[in-house]
This record gives C-alpha cells, structure tokens and sequence, in this order.
C-alpha cells in the first residue's frame, strides 16, 4: 500500500500528537515542518497562512514548540522577520529525556526490590521478575547512551 503525502501527513500529525501529547495544531505545525523541510524556515505569515488561523492560535502554538524544543526560531541578520524551522538537535535532547526516564525507572525498581527483601516472608519470584527487568533496562539505557553519545558528535 503506497501512503499519499496527506495520509502520511495525517497519520504523522496523529502519532506525534499522541507522542508527546501535543495539541492538534501544535502537532500539525510540527509535522508540517518536518515533512516539508526548509532549513532556512517558515515565516509567522507562511505559516498564518497555510493554517488559516487566528493570529493568537498560531502565536501559542509556535511559543509552546519553541518552550518545549521541538522547533527554534532564527532571525537572520538582514531581517526582522523570525524564521521557524524544527530544532536540529531534538533528536539529542529526546533521547536524552528517554535516558532519563529509563534511568529513574531502574532505580526505582531497584528500591522496590531492596523493599521486597525486607519483609518477612519475600516473594522470590517477584524478586526474581523484578531483577531481570532491571537487566533490560540496564541494557537498553547502554543502547540509548550510546545514542544520545553519537547525536552529540
């Protein structure tokens, strides 16, 4: 089954919406930006117009990808005008944030197993499940260590 470039765009705008829990035009402007990639930008006005929204709606939008990374703003020297594009080093900083979530996860579930051996009678099994499931993480922590390592060369 070949995806038109509108279905992609729908099913693009859908996950990362869902993803990381983006507002429907929040998660529109993003993919749109990605799909349509200029790496010098889009205008506020482009933008204005290709949306078809209210100034203000755009305005939020844009101000909350800018706070949360997702997209950066340049202003080139013989402009006023900002120029919206993706943030070339997302990639980093959300492997980053998926290390950190792995890495609290581990010890969390390393506390929970030091609190399940301090009890009188402990499960062992769960022990056991437990500690293989800190095995997985450690080696998928490895896996996107290593990846944060080369997004940042």
């Amino acid at each position: 089954m070949v995806a038109t470039k509108k279905e992609l765009y729908q099913d693009m705008v859908t996950f990362y919406g869902n993803l990381y829990g983006l507002p429907p035009l929040n998660a529109k402007i993003y993919v749109y930006m990605m799909i349509d990639l200029k790496t010098d930008g889009y205008t506020f006005d482009e933008l204005l117009e290709k949306f078809n929204v209210s100034k203000s709606s755009l305005s939020n939008s844009l101000q909350m990808l800018v706070q949360n990374k997702y997209v950066e703003y340049i202003t080139p020297i013989d402009s006023r005008k900002r120029y919206y594009r993706i943030n070339p080093k997302f990639m980093g900083i959300r492997f980053g944030n998926i290390l950190e979530k792995l890495v609290r996860e581990k010890e969390l579930m390393q506390r929970m197993v030091q609190c399940n051996k301090q009890v009188k009678h402990p499960n062992e099994q769960v022990i056991k499940g437990i500690n293989q499931y800190i095995t997985i993480l450690d080696k998928h922590i490895r896996t996107v260590e290593s990846t944060v390592k080369s997004l940042h060369q």
